[in-house]
């Protein structure tokens, strides 16, 4: 039997990893062999950044519904979910930079998969929604807690009980991403990025993206007297 076709495709240059989605037949859904296919693909941390993408008109679709219809036990969906949970949480905390494209529609699931990533830079085009309660879900891969952190309890709740589509700049005045830029600039923009976030200091990127008003003293004390600390201080009392 045939092998399927990867789920992904994928460049390392100048130790930047960039990844694209591409699943047109699902609409870019997001299913367990993706979350077990980006895992695999992100477990060697060859890269010193990761930029993830998609082809075709839509950045993610959400889960794979038709994944998840062939299921016979909610024991088996929980399963997936958990697992998929996992894999973005890791996503989450990886100890690199990450930067989320969106260059298509990104609707449910693929909000929270965009919410992993530290930066979102999305197309002025895209149209993006927390339509889980369409589906008679809410959320089941820890995207909830990552988006509110972006945009609050209130407009969390707003969007998830109204499932209202905002576009790219509606999004970008409440926090749901970072930037929006020209398609054809995007990954121009991405790259520079990348490249802009892995020339800083590499010490303190855990404690950043990790920060908590209850840790600021912990992760100062841990950080401080590093070695790049030291090599700073050194230069400037040059």
């Amino acid at each position: 039997m045939k092998p399927p076709s990867a789920l992904f495709k994928s460049t390392l240059e100048n130790s930047i990893l960039t990844v694209a989605l591409c699943d047109p037949s699902s609409r870019n859904a997001f299913s367990l062999r993706a979350a077990r296919e980006l895992h695999e693909l992100i477990k060697p941390k060859n890269f010193e950044a990761l930029i993830l993408t998609a082809e075709g008109r839509v950045f993610c679709s959400g889960g794979h519904l038709s994944d998840y219809a062939a299921m016979t036990t909610s024991e088996q969906g929980q399963a997936v979910n958990d697992e998929i949970r996992s894999v973005l949480s890791e996503l989450a905390s990886l100890d690199r930079p990450t930067i989320a494209v969106i260059n298509g529609d990104a609707f449910g699931g693929g909000v929270e998969l965009a919410s992993s990533f530290d930066f979102v830079l999305a197309a002025p085009h895209v149209m993006i929604a927390l339509w889980q309660r369409k589906i008679a879900l809410s959320f089941g891969w820890g995207g909830g807690a990552r988006i509110e952190k972006r945009i609050g309890s209130a407009r969390l709740r707003s969007l998830s009980l109204s499932t209202e589509a905002l576009t790219a700049h509606g999004a970008l005045a409440i926090g749901l991403i970072d930037e929006v830029v020209q398609e054809s600039q995007l990954m121009t923009r991405a790259q520079s990025l990348a490249v802009q976030l892995t020339s800083l200091p590499k010490e303190p990127l855990v404690a950043a993206k990790n920060f908590t008003p209850a840790i600021e003293t912990e992760s100062f004390q841990k950080l401080w007297w590093n070695e790049t600390h030291r090599a700073v201080l050194r230069i400037r009392n040059k």
